[in-house]
């Protein structure tokens, strides 16, 4: 099974429409599939519909067990949710482990938990790359997708230390235009340095509406809009992603 972490310490590069994505791909496809949404804004709560005032998140890492935490939502996703008491957790020896801990008895009953994450490094982050086995990095093709990049990167060799299984999975460019000059030129600049960090370009997912539509109607983009472009190119990254 995957437990993916969907991390960038930039904002704004789509990583919670990237990872509400792969969580409807694979249930649109009968996975049984895990959301948990480590973001104090709780904003992939919000698009799945689930509830901020039921136990979630907060409570999992405060000691909660997970099987207490689960929502289940209409688009046929179990949930954790996120909530503004994220923001307030404090961090000790050993907390970095808690989520990795608190999934153990549980993760055994999913295809794939897909686990979203602030932009920023932190507790939150370091718990959620402990429990992973494996990072997505979505990046914008402009000129803050390089220092994303580097950042999360250099988190990742640190968790490495005490979790040798995670892995970079790769990045994938969101929101790209590919028939604006800047951004092929960006995609260029940024395919070569990753590839000098040894992390491969996933995919490329095009700029449309139905993503953002599909989210603030809270509906499952694989419901609302199947046959948009952005839509196919999230499905052939599950499919990327799914195969390995």
């Amino acid at each position: 099974m995957h437990i993916i972490t969907i991390a960038n310490n930039k904002g704004g590069t789509a990583k919670t429409s990237t990872a509400a994505a792969i969580l409807q791909a694979g249930a649109a496809e009968g996975k049984k599939v895990l959301a948990v949404d480590l973001d104090p804004q709780a904003n992939l709560t919000f698009s799945l519909k689930g509830s901020t005032q039921k136990a979630g998140c907060f409570d999992l890492l405060e000691g909660l067990p997970a099987r207490q935490t689960i929502q289940e939502t209409a688009q046929g996703i179990h949930l954790i949710a996120g909530s503004r008491n994220l923001a307030t957790l404090t961090t000790a020896a050993g907390s970095a482990t808690r989520l990795q801990k608190a999934l153990q008895p549980i993760k055994g009953i999913y295809d794939l938990i897909v686990i979203d994450t602030p932009p920023t490094a932190g507790e939150l982050l370091f718990n959620a790359l402990q429990a992973s086995t494996g990072l997505l990095i979505p990046l914008r093709a402009d000129v803050f997708g390089l220092q994303g990049l580097y950042l999360i990167a250099e988190t990742v060799k640190q968790i490495k230390k005490s979790n040798p299984a995670l892995t970079i999975k790769g990045f994938v460019l969101t929101q790209y235009n590919g028939r604006s000059t800047l951004a092929k030129t960006m995609k260029t600049n940024i395919t070569a340095k990753a590839a000098e960090l040894s992390i491969p370009c996933l995919a490329e997912i095009r700029e449309g509406i139905a993503v953002p539509e599909a989210m603030s109607l809270q509906q499952s983009m694989f419901v609302y809009a199947p046959k948009a472009k952005p839509v196919q190119d999230y499905k052939e990254l599950y499919n990327k992603i799914m195969e390995e």
